[in-house]
């Protein structure tokens, strides 16, 4: 069983759970993509993302620790984090057309689950959101004690 204290979860830990596409859960996961990305505002305090691959998955795949948060233009971002975006050019830039502002999340750990979780065995009544959701430390940590197999 996964700790709190191996996730550096505390009472200030700011949880958001984040509903992206197959491919780029696969590119995160990989570590070929470092980055996150949003075109609505969020919490600038995250420190942690519970990521769930979309259809045709509709799993959570994986747990990651935010080192930090940029928000700039979305020509200022792309020189950032062009480096490990997981993203062709073309494509970040179809993502935040219109947009004057964009979010890179620069993420610091990622933990795979070994076993992806169905989001209901963690809360019946869970609903996946459009864009993200926030959760709370409970919700990680059993996200991590299901997902997480420990080998003694």
């Amino acid at each position: 069983m996964i700790h709190s204290s191996e996730l550096s979860i505390n009472p200030e830990s700011v949880i958001v759970f984040l509903p992206i596409k197959p491919v780029y859960s696969k590119r995160i996961i990989d570590g070929t993509k470092r980055f996150e990305f949003r075109r609505s505002k969020i919490n600038r305090g995250i420190t942690h993302i519970i990521f769930y691959s979309s259809s045709p998955v509709k799993k959570i795949v994986a747990i990651a620790q935010v080192e930090e948060i940029f928000v700039s233009s979305p020509t200022s971002i792309w020189e950032r984090t062009k480096g490990s975006a997981g993203i062709s050019r073309r494509g970040f830039r179809e993502y935040f057309a219109g947009k004057k502002a964009a979010i890179a999340i620069s993420l610091k750990k990622v933990i795979p689950l070994t076993r992806p979780i169905n989001p209901v065995e963690i809360e019946e009544n869970f609903y996946i959101p459009q864009s993200f959701k926030y959760v709370d430390d409970f919700f990680l940590v059993k996200v991590a004690s299901l997902g997480l197999e420990r080998s003694c």
